[in-house]
């Protein structure tokens, strides 16, 4: 009987040891993105964001415009008074410019990054 109090107990602490010591659980990300004049506020420039999280960019501009994530390859057209939803779980880590295209060839520009940090 106490054999098996024991090796019950033993379970109990490497599951706890287990579930405690596991991978952080993805957090879901709802983050306020606004351009003006083509131009993101400078606290607004990078978004840091840890891997395996679920990202949601609410996307708001005062002229139409498409915005574009590198490496995602996420790309969503913008409109005044309309807010645009940008979701995606995060995988892969590093630095990913974001940028604006306007309405003619060549005509991108770098408003910031999205910095994705390993778990």
């Amino acid at each position: 009987m106490q054999g098996n109090a024991t090796r019950t107990a033993r379970i109990v602490v490497v599951v706890a040891l287990v579930t405690v010591g596991g991978p952080a659980a993805a957090e879901p990300r709802v983050i306020e993105l606004s351009l003006r004049n083509g131009q993101l506020p400078e606290d607004q420039r990078v978004v840091r964001v840890q891997q395996g999280d679920d990202v949601t960019l609410r996307w708001t501009t005062d002229r139409s415009l498409t915005v574009h994530l590198h490496g995602y390859d996420l790309e969503r057209k913008l409109s005044p008074g309309a807010p645009v939803l940008m979701r995606f779980t995060v995988r892969a880590t590093g630095r990913f410019p974001i940028e604006i295209h306007g309405s003619s060839h060549g005509d991108e520009q770098t408003v910031g990054y999205l910095e994705v940090h390993p778990r």
